[in-house]
């Protein structure tokens, strides 16, 4: 048993976070079998198949070897006020320059 997805990047019954809900996984030396259909485990595929880090992804994809990619929508350089903001603020925020 080890950690992480298989050389593919898929999830796998060997990784030590793969859980059956039905309970039926089994380990004999290096396959895992299902004792409910008496045959070796078919992975992620399987309707009850859960990854107790929730990690599991569709297309039997393992989550932890995947990187978030986000973009700003505005950039900090981009914002701009606009003049009633400026107003309110000036009103509340007495001082500006003691800020900085």
């Amino acid at each position: 048993m080890r950690e992480g997805p298989d050389d593919k990047g898929r999830c796998w019954p060997q990784c030590t976070f793969f859980k059956c809900g039905n309970r039926a996984l089994r380990a004999e030396g290096s396959t895992v079998k299902c004792l409910w259909t008496n045959d070796i485990c078919i992975g992620s595929s399987c309707s009850y198949a859960l990854c107790i880090r929730g990690k599991m992804l569709a297309g039997n994809r393992c989550g932890l070897t995947v990187k978030r990619v986000t973009a700003d929508s505005v950039r900090p350089d981009e914002f701009d006020l606009d003049k009633k903001l400026k107003v309110k603020l000036s009103k509340r925020i007495k001082d500006v320059d003691d800020l900085y």
